[in-house]
Formats: structure tokens, sequence, C-alpha cells
């Protein structure tokens, strides 16, 4: 077992600040505070990051951090953070470790004892959830889906049966062909949310059912990043047999999630003792 306060003034911290995605005035005061006291800022992309940055009068010394440089950044992070160094961790939008890096920096800081301070703030999966119309208790967030057909058919296999809202994020030259393999699976009456350019000037949602939006963003050519909700299925369905929650456990592994966090969203979308589904899963 480990405790650790955040707050210890013994050695160096990290932060974890969350960005505006769209809307500069998002920036909240205490993120601000915080980026201004920091030693260091971790950032995606600099340049992006600078344009922010620049505009709330922060002109603290920069150190790139992305998916292509973390393992290898990690370490010369961690021994910053031992000599007593500050630092705040960004993200080009929203919230660091949701789908952005962080997650390989805030574990080495676990290990080595090291505060990690996260800090509230804009995240674009959440900001479109509570304006979807959706039911937001309980939903799923998938990130980035897979790019190739087959992948992608596995995670639509198990929103088609969810009884949660099922979130994911998808590119606008790649959103055509992911809504075309939604269809392969989903019933053409399954309501779909496409949320685009959050908080921006151009911000969009285009509710309506799947063929609807497929028709739709032929007609209209896909613009900005999208972040798209599936509603809960809420159709009667056959309680599936303890080899099929096991598979379905198996198939959640396969393309990445942790055997706990597998066990507990299968059996939150099945309704079934998640503790029952832990022991047969192990018991296999």
């Amino acid at each position: 077992m480990q405790r650790q306060s955040s707050y210890a003034t013994d050695k160096g911290k990290l932060y974890l600040v969350p960005t505006p995605i769209g809307n500069l005035e998002d920036i909240t005061i205490r993120a601000k505070k915080v980026l201004q006291s920091a030693d260091y800022i971790a950032a995606e992309d600099t340049r992006t990051s600078g344009i922010l940055l620049e505009k709330i009068g922060v002109h603290n010394h920069m150190l790139s951090f992305h998916k292509y440089n973390s393992k290898q950044r990690a370490p010369e992070l961690i021994k910053l953070m031992q000599e007593g160094a500050v630092i705040a961790e960004i993200s080009d939008a929203g919230m660091p470790v949701i789908s952005d890096p962080g997650y390989e920096l805030v574990q080495e800081c676990i290990k080595n004892d090291i505060p990690v301070v996260p800090l509230p703030g804009a995240s674009a999966f959440t900001t479109a959830l509570i304006a979807s119309g959706f039911d937001a208790q309980p939903f799923t967030y998938y990130g980035f889906l897979p790019r190739k057909a087959g992948e992608q058919k596995s995670f639509f296999e198990q929103m088609n049966e969810a009884r949660a809202t099922s979130i994911f994020y998808e590119a606008p030259h790649r959103l055509v062909k992911t809504l075309k393999n939604m269809a392969t699976v989903f019933d053409s009456d399954r309501q779909i949310v496409a949320a685009r350019e959050l908080t921006k000037i151009h911000e969009e949602f285009v509710r309506g059912t799947i063929t609807e939006l497929n028709d739709y963003f032929e007609e209209n050519a896909p613009r900005g990043e999208f972040v798209i909700l599936v509603s809960p299925n809420a159709k009667e369905q056959e309680q599936l047999s303890w080899d099929e929650l096991i598979a379905l456990v198996d198939q959640r592994v396969q393309f990445g999630d942790s055997k706990k966090v597998a066990i507990k969203e299968v059996a939150q979308a099945n309704n079934v003792s998640k503790n029952e589904l832990y022991d047969r899963y192990h018991q296999k």
C-alpha cells in the first residue's frame, strides 16, 4: 500500500494540467497559476502550447513530451523532480493522459514516490456527453478506435450490446468509413451523436440514427475533430452465458484493456456481479 501527499514540500512534484479544448478562455485560474509557477512545462507540442501560454502570459521553460519521446523523456523528468523541480504536464488540448501522453510519466512518479497533482478541467468527451441527450451514467470511453475495419468491428459489437452510452474520438477523414463500418453491426435506427469543434466558433452537434448520420456526412464533408456518442442498447436481450462473458473479457484484453478494467466493464454492461465474473475468469 502507498500513501502519498499531493502537497509535500520537500521534493518536486508533477502537476497534470488540463488545457482548453478550443476556446482559450476556458483556462482555469488555478491552471494559469500552476503554469506560471512551474519550473518546467512538459508540452505535447511546444508550438501549439506556445500559443496558449503566450495568450495567458506564461513564459516558463517548455520541454517536449509526446508519444514518440515519452519513454526516453520520462526518466529525465523524473530526475528533475527528484532534484526538487516542479513540472506541469499539458497536452495539446484537454486532459493529459486521456488519449494523450502522460501515463508512463505518472507511473514513474508513483514508483519514485513523487507527488502527482491532478487539476480538474476540460475534456472533449465529457463536454460532448453532457450535451448529447444520452444518459450519462454509466458510460464507456474508448478513446481512438483502431483504424482497420476488422478490429473496429470488435469494438462495435461490444457497443451494440452495451447498456451504457459509448464514446470515442474520430478524425474527419476517417469518419464516413467508420460510420459505414458501424452500420454493418448496429441496427439502422440506433441513435448516434457526432459532436465537432467543441467550444469553438463552429461547434456543432449532429443527432440522428446511424443511417441519417451516414447520409448526412456523405453529402457534407466532415470537418474538425469529432466525438462520437452511441446511445445505450435499450432492447431486451438474453443473458449471456459465463463462457460468453469470459470471451468478451478476453476480447477487450486483446485490444488493450487491463483484465481488471475489462471484467468491470463487461460485468457492468451485462448486469452481472463483477466479483463473480472475476472469480470465473481466473478459474477458466
